[in-house]
């Protein structure tokens, strides 16, 4: 893999968060940019001992992709007032990366658990709002380092 393959700009894209353009919402640019988050924050923390597990940048990317696909359910039942509080569990990890140990699966968590909190932190000071204007188009997707133009 190339060096410039290494972070998750390059690995994860935003078209992997919508398939039509109506989809480009506030609430899909944040399962974008919560993906990055989970992305760097495994990478960062556990990517040289995922690599015992044959466990390598892509994979790690695409899990990302999958789980914050995943969370967007979960943000939905908060917003909407079906849950209390937004969680992350162990069979989301092991569903995905079936041969990880136990302890790997609760590192996997932290991270998972350490990203979903800094990147709260940053949405609360954010003029974006895209939680709180979830189903509003995002005009990031097409704008900026990080839009179509550039894909």
């Amino acid at each position: 893999m190339n060096e410039e393959d290494k972070f998750g700009y390059d690995l994860i894209k935003p078209t992997s968060f919508y398939s039509a353009e109506h989809e480009k919402t506030k609430l899909n640019w944040f399962c974008y940019e919560i993906a990055l988050s989970f992305e760097f924050e495994i990478q960062r923390k556990l990517g040289e001992k995922l690599k015992r597990y044959k466990i390598y940048e892509k994979d790690i990317a695409d899990f990302s992709i999958y789980l914050a696909k995943l969370m967007k359910g979960i943000v939905l039942q908060q917003l909407s007032g079906e849950i209390e509080t937004v969680y992350y569990s162990y069979e989301m990890v092991e569903s995905y990366f079936p041969r990880l140990s136990g302890r790997m699966v609760d590192k996997m968590l932290d991270a998972i658990a350490k990203a979903w909190d800094e990147q709260l932190s940053v949405c609360g000071i954010c003029p974006t709002r895209c939680l709180s204007e979830k189903g509003v188009y995002c005009t990031m997707f097409d704008e900026g380092p990080y839009g179509d133009k550039n894909e």
